[in-house]
This record gives structure tokens, C-alpha cells and sequence, in this order.
């Protein structure tokens, strides 16, 4: 079964993502398609991208941050995999920019919605809910590795003008 069938069922959460939780995932996959010892620069990726350079900036420092992207400086330094697609998941993606913490956080509205403290329930059953799909959804993140996507994107969709367009940045 495709993983991308299986991350249908996270579709909507998906497109509440910042936008850059995208871009980080196609920058480590343009990224882990170079050859060794070579760098990016973040202004070649933006324009590959064709996103905003100064925002793929700041998504790139908090790769580098989390230790999935090398940051070599100099001149013809730039950016480079600190870690192998198969140890990088989704997860680690969503991690590096969306930041540490619950993903669902509670109001603790339950008092002011029944108007009192009494109650059978230890637990409000929206929260016990929210957390049943937080748990679920980290861990579907979290199985999900980059080498995965890269390997079906590999598969179904020719990628010669990428890797062309890769070799003519030497």
C-alpha cells in the first residue's frame, strides 16, 4: 500500500501546516540528491522552490537548528544533509518547524460549558479525545521517513531535469 495512501487520512491536519513544513520536506529531498561534499545555497533552493527566499531562510535555520541540515559557511559554502533520509521522518520535519509541545492544547473550557465543577468524569472527553489523535497522529508522523518519499517519488515521476538542473549548479 502507498504511504501516500496512508497519510490521506492526515490530509486536512497536513494543509493546516505552515507552509513550511512543505518546502522543508522538498529542500531535504532536493538536498539529499546531491553528491557528496556538495553544498546549496538557500537563494538556489527558494528559487527551485519558487517560494519567498528570506522565508526559506528562516525555515532552513530551524533545520540546521534540529540537525537535519549541515550549515557550511564561505564562499561557496551553503547547505547540505546532516542525517541520512532514512533516519529523518515526517515527525522530525513537523518538529524542526512547528516547534516542540502539545499539537492539540485545551482550553479547559469544560467548567465554564457545564457551570460547575461536579461531574463523574475525571477527564474532560474533548481533551482525552484530542489527545487519543495527537498520539495517533505523531505516531503516524513518525513512521514515515523521507528515504520512503523519496524512494515512491523516485518511482513514479521522472526526475532528470531535478538532477540536471542540480549538476548545472556546479
Amino acid at each position: 500500500m502507498s504511504i501516500f495512501f496512508n497519510l490521506k487520512c492526515l490530509r486536512s491536519f497536513i494543509m493546516k501546516l505552515s507552509s513550511g513544513w512543505e518546502q522543508s520536506v522538498y529542500v531535504l529531498l532536493i538536498l539529499a540528491r546531491l553528491p557528496e561534499n556538495r553544498t546549496m545555497s538557500s537563494i538556489a533552493l527558494a528559487n527551485r522552490l519558487k517560494v519567498s527566499p528570506s522565508y526559506l531562510k528562516k525555515i532552513i535555520k530551524s533545520l540546521v537548528d534540529e540537525g537535519l541540515l549541515r550549515s557550511t559557511p564561505g564562499k561557496n559554502g551553503g547547505f547540505s544533509l546532516n542525517k541520512d533520509l532514512h533516519d529523518i521522518s515526517f515527525y522530525d520535519v513537523f518538529l524542526a518547524i512547528e516547534g516542540r509541545g502539545r499539537i492539540f492544547q485545551s482550553q479547559g473550557l469544560l467548567q465554564n460549558f457545564i457551570g460547575s465543577e461536579s461531574g463523574k468524569a475525571k477527564r474532560c472527553a474533548i481533551t482525552s479525545a484530542l489527545d487519543e489523535i495527537e498520539n495517533t497522529l505523531v505516531r503516524t508522523l513518525s513512521n514515515v521517513s523521507l528515504a520512503q518519499v523519496a524512494d515512491e517519488t523516485q518511482y513514479n515521476y521522472n526526475l532528470g531535469y531535478l538532477d540536471e538542473w542540480i549538476d548545472e549548479m556546479d
